[in-house]
């Protein structure tokens, strides 16, 4: 009996025990399909347990199964998922198919790269065949309308000008609000020195935690630019070229020569006009309609071991205005080179941009539309008309005709890397970059400009040179371990940076001749007698960090990213040099869990939640020490002497300003990533901002002292959308939206040593001369504030609210009855790119807009009054009644808020009809063929030039009188691949 009992508890515990020896090992190979290259971390899932595994270095895997009937689940970022049922085989070989969707989504992050899917912050990557097309005047404006979040603004049609860019609103009250420009590895690396052409991904670092890497630059989030490199193969040579015509976005709206002459027949005007005998169209007198054109050729090839990569791009950039133009020469190489199998590598860049431009005095434009409509451009003797007084207007051919101002600059950015891998995972990096940057800018006028007609000045010569030269020294270290499902990554670095700046300039005038334009001014009268003026600087400051990244990556379901800089500035106060800026962030596949493998829709869910912190650096590279001025000559005992006198007040606490940054967000793939999405919301708070605060005199040495006191917060939410609408052979059709909605405000700008509740900033120029905006405390950045009109009296004089709510004229309105009168920061941002293609052909569109924000239209508060018509033209509007009175506005220029309109609106900004035929002979590889426009058309109920305006500084959302107007252009461009 007893064994009959040990025999059935031996029979119980082997049953029970069983399916742990029942379980079966399948191996296997992953390869890429047509090329057979292993796929490393390809992820192996068996369907019926959920057991997971990774392929090794050569493609292998072991899985341990129940059963040899269960189905396999490959998947690799990139490829196209496979489920291979086993069918009883115990060893497989899988290829997996290249997603052309998927196969370039790489980003790349703060010294380093990593897979799209792997990425736990808020980072955005735009690839080059997603770029604007068009006469783009700098690279990034590559990424106008295509990242959520970065907002940006081409305020300007002047071909020497840049766009403006913010990230997640502003973040700082006295320093840069520009994003850090890394090129190459290089940061701070100027855009001038490569052509948008050879540009070939942009990533963007939004949060703190992908940003805090960069540290003290890292505030305004980094752009991250990768330019075209070397490729081993044949030598191929590819042709970009294109041609645009250009022509203003928008005309004013002004009397011309019969609306002026009526005015004659109007007893209230017609001793305050006159008719001088002809009709003129000044703005077409100052303006033309030039063609543009670019031509870039790139050389790339080599082998395996040893590649190149060489291109020169020419631009000829011509403005609307007369004269002025940019044409930058740039040249760029790439050389790569490996041995010892690779082990050790060798990588150089260099890139050269010699431009010589044109830049002219915006008030030419504005004395366009000040002009007389019946005054002739010249008078009988071909001499330029001109009144000879200087509130008339200047004749503004003579301005742009007669004053040169030509500025020559050369841009050198070139770097060196050397990488050595000793052992398998383990690369160790010394990379070198030097940036030159010099000019010198020749600016003269001839006895022809009125600075000598009306002024006597006998000519003006102003010359300037700078010289700007950075050196940079970077030592990087990473290491990737996997243990299983496991894997680990990490990165350590230093980097050092030199900043050299310099320069002079001097000014003359009254000189015996024009004839030498900017050169024998030693022949300056004024030199003479001592009213010549020169000037010259000089300043140096260095970053020293040292910095690490670590990321663990659990089966490509868990992941988290911790990173940490520690960086000294010689910019800031001897207490406060170093400061630690550390980040963190992790992500959750949630596609991955078993509760989602009914889910058949999803394709990719995945949460991300980061913080980290950056800094701001001061602007000055002497601010927290004491500067000393000398003070005007004196003469004494026979000699000239000057004294020396404090000029600002030391500050040993200095230090950058600090933000800290939460990021909540959600990537999500549906539909064989047919639909894609992401969200993301931040809030990010920027302590101790740089300001100026009012200090007793003594014990200190001046009124005023830098220091580090406020708070400003930024909250918002960001959604990309996108959608693959059709995808077929012939046909396909998809579309992307941007969105993104940003809240400011100021918290404070107090502490126990500095008060400060508000000051007011920005300014309306003369005749006017008073202050536009408000900063204050517990209001938003960016804020209008002055008198609200509400009527007009019969005399045509301003009525505005009073404190009380009742009404008063504007002349006797006092401080107490101001008010805040809109913001000029756009809220939202939101932008829709749309793409098609039909067999060989393409269209793509983009139309984009900014909303919730006001614009402050200077040129009409100077000049829509029937009070100034004696001066000169008016716009038509000047005519109107405003608020259904029965006078026209007879007031001289004021500023209220009838002058401040909302500005919202909505551009087709860019659209790109292109033919594509892949040639494939002897000589021709690929030709593309494409027109564009860019700037098309704007809907918007602004009445003046473009409401798209300056989103910079603290007095933002100003349309000034004094503007280089915004242009339309188009394109017919051809792509050759030889």
């Amino acid at each position: 009996m007893e064994k009959i009992s040990k025999g059935f508890l031996l029979l119980c515990f082997s049953l029970w025990y069983l399916p742990g020896f029942a379980q079966l090992t399948v191996k296997g190979t992953v390869k890429e399909q047509g090329t057979e290259r292993a796929l490393v971390k390809a992820s192996i899932t068996a369907v019926g347990s959920g057991k997971t595994a990774l392929t090794d270095e050569k493609g292998r895997f072991e899985l341990s199964v129940a059963n040899l009937q269960d189905t396999l689940r490959i998947t690799y970022l990139g490829y196209t998922d496979r489920l291979i049922p086993l069918q009883g085989r115990a060893s497989v070989i899988v290829q997996l198919v290249p997603d052309a969707s998927k196969l370039d989504e790489v980003v790349v992050v703060g010294y380093g790269s990593m897979k799209k899917g792997e990425v736990t912050s808020a980072i955005a990557n735009v690839k080059s065949d997603e770029f604007v097309q068009g006469m783009v005047r700098s690279p990034t404006q590559l990424l106008q309308g295509k990242v959520a979040g970065l907002q940006m603004s081409n305020p300007s049609g002047d071909p020497t000008a840049g766009v403006q860019i913010n990230i997640r609103g502003v973040s700082t009250i006295s320093a840069s609000s520009d994003p850090l420009v890394v090129i190459d590895g290089i940061p701070g690396g100027s855009l001038n020195a490569i052509a948008p052409e050879d540009v070939e991904s942009i990533d963007v670092l939004k949060d703190g935690s992908a940003a805090a890497i960069y540290g003290t630059r890292g505030t305004n989030g980094v752009i991250l630019v990768t330019t075209k490199k070397a490729k081993a193969g044949a030598a191929s040579l590819d042709y970009h070229t294109y041609y645009s015509y250009e022509q203003l976005q928008k005309k004013p709206e002004l009397l011309n020569a019969t609306d002026y002459r009526s005015l004659l027949q109007d007893p209230q005007f017609a001793d305050k006009v006159s008719d001088e005998g002809t009709s003129t169209d000044w703005v077409e007198e100052v303006t033309r309609t030039p063609i543009n054109f670019v031509h870039n050729l790139s050389l790339r090839g080599g082998t395996a071991s040893t590649n190149y990569m060489l291109s020169g791009t020419y631009r000829s950039q011509e403005g609307v205005l007369l004269r002025t133009y940019k044409k930058p020469i740039i040249l760029k190489a790439n050389i790569n080179h490996n041995m010892w199998d690779d082990k050790l590598k060798f990588q150089f860049n260099i890139s050269n941009s010699m431009v010589t431009q044109q830049v002219t005095w915006y008030d030419a434009f504005l004395q366009a539309m000040l002009s007389n409509p019946t005054r002739p451009v010249y008078a009988a003797d071909g001499t330029y008309n001109e009144y000879g007084v200087s509130y008339k207007p200047y004749n503004p051919v003579a301005l742009l005709n007669e004053e040169t101002d030509k500025q020559r600059a050369n841009t050198l950015l070139t770097s060196g890397r050397i990488t050595y891998s000793p052992i398998s995972n383990l690369n160790v990096s010394v990379m070198g970059g030097f940036q030159r940057y010099d000019d010198t800018r020749d600016k003269w006028n001839t006895f022809r400009y009125f600075t000598t007609t009306i002024e006597n000045k006998n000519g003006e010569v102003t010359k300037w040179n700078n010289l700007h030269m950075d050196r940079t020294l970077e030592l990087t270290a990473d290491y990737v371990k996997d243990i299983g499902l496991h894997s680990i990554t990490g990165m350590i670095g230093y980097n050092y940076q030199d900043f050299n700046r310099q320069g002079s300039s001097m000014y003359a005038f009254d000189f015996p001749t024009d004839y030498f334009e900017a050169w024998n001014i030693q022949s300056s009268n004024a030199i003479l007698d001592g009213r010549a003026q020169l000037s010259s600087y000089r300043n140096n400051s260095k970053l020293i960090s040292f910095f690490g990244r670590l990321t663990y990556n659990y089966a490509d379901k868990y992941m988290v990213m911790t990173s940490l800089r520690r960086e000294g500035s010689t910019k800031f106060g001897k207490d406060n040099k170093w400061g630690f800026f550390p980040a963190v962030s992790a992500g959750w596949r949630i596609s991955k869990e078993r509760f989602m493998e009914n889910a058949k829709a999803i394709d990719d869910l995945k949460l991300r939640v980061g913080y980290g912190i950056t800094g701001t650096e001061i602007g000055s590279a002497y601010q927290s020490l004491v500067l000393l001025n000398y003070t005007s000559p004196s003469f004494l005992n026979g000699e000239w002497i000057r004294g020396v006198v404090p000029a600002s007040n030391p500050n040993p606490n200095l230090k950058w300003e600090r933000k800290a940054e939460w990021n909540v967000g959600l990537d999500v793939s549906l539909l064989k990533s047919r639909i894609s999405a992401t969200l993301d919301l931040y809030d990010r708070t920027t302590s101790d901002l740089l300001a100026e605060y009012q200090v007793p005199v003594p014990p200190n040495y001046t009124s005023s002292m830098w220091a580090n006191v406020g708070k400003i917060n930024n909250r918002g939410v960001e959604i990309s959308l996108t959608g693959k609408a059709v995808q077929r052979e012939q046909f396909d059709l998809s579309l992307t939206g941007n969105f993104s909605y940003n809240k400011n405000k100021v918290v404070s700008l107090s502490n126990e040593s500095y008060q400060r509740d508000y000051w007011y900033t920005g300014w309306t120029s003369s005749g006017i001369q008073q202050y536009t905006h408000i900063v204050k405390q517990g209001e938003p950045l960016g804020n209008f504030y002055g008198l609200k009109a509400v009527g007009l009296s019969e005399e045509g004089r301003w009525l505005v609210e009073a404190l009380d709510g009742g009404q008063k004229l504007q002349s006797e309105a006092g401080q107490e009855d101001k008010q805040v009168l809109g913001n000029g920061l756009p809220k939202m941002y939101a932008s829709l790119n749309v793409y098609m293609r039909y067999r060989k052909f393409d269209l793509g569109m983009m139309v984009r807009g900014a909303f919730d924000y006001q614009v402050f239209n200077e040129y009409r508060a100077h000049w829509e009054t029937m009070g100034r018509i004696s001066e000169g033209n008016l716009p038509k509007s000047a005519l109107n009644k405003p608020f259904g009175s029965n006078s026209y506005v007879w007031e001289p220029q004021v500023y209220n808020s009838y002058f401040i309109e909302d500005g919202d609106f909505v551009k087709i900004d860019n659209i790109t009809f292109g033919y594509n035929l892949n040639l494939n002979n002897k000589y021709f590889k690929r030709l593309r063929v494409y027109l564009s426009g860019l700037n098309l058309y704007t809907f918007t109920g602004y009445k003046g030039m473009d409401p798209e305006v300056s989103i910079k500084g603290l007095a933002p959302g100003v349309e000034s009188k004094s503007l280089y107007p915004t242009v339309r252009s188009y394109t017919l461009g051809c792509m050759i691949n030889l």
